[in-house]
């Protein structure tokens, strides 16, 4: 009776179908689903109580990606932050770039849309704003300790 190899599934973030970090695309690999699925599961989470940022930041920290799936867990999650940092960068590059500075009723239209949209949600029911905000201060902090000084 011939012996099967038995090889391990390794979980890791898709360097193939990602969006901001793979974590859903690998994710979908691993469970071999499709990864808007797992994208749609983290949005309904962030709505209905805020974990699934959080959910999505530690999975982006711990997860190494395919290419990386064979580092230790310290080189991944120092890989990992790095990578954030110079996601996070990045992002705060193209937003600078908008130009928002000399236009401040372009960054008062952003507000009134992003206040309205909370009310919404929290009479819709489908986020309570005081359970949000704690997220909102945790982005920041994020933001603040990533930014070059």
């Amino acid at each position: 009776m011939p012996v099967k190899e038995s090889k391990s599934k390794k979980i890791y973030r898709s360097e193939k179908d990602r969006m901001l970090a793979g974590v859903a695309g690998g994710l979908g690999e691993y469970f071999e689903v499709d990864p808007t699925v797992i994208r749609i599961i983290l949005v309904l989470l962030t709505l209905f109580g805020g974990s699934g940022i959080l959910i999505y930041i530690v999975l982006w920290i711990l997860m190494p990606s395919e290419s990386d799936v064979n580092k230790t867990s310290d080189d991944t999650i120092k890989t990992n932050a790095r990578e954030m940092k110079a996601k996070a960068k990045s992002f705060a590059d193209e937003f600078r770039d908008l130009n928002f500075a000399g236009r401040p009723k372009n960054w008062f239209g952003i507000i009134i849309i992003v206040i309205g949209i909370l009310f919404l949600t929290d009479n819709l029911g489908f986020l309570r704003f005081h359970l949000f905000w704690p997220l909102i201060l945790i982005a920041l902090g994020i933001l603040l300790l990533l930014k070059d000084k």
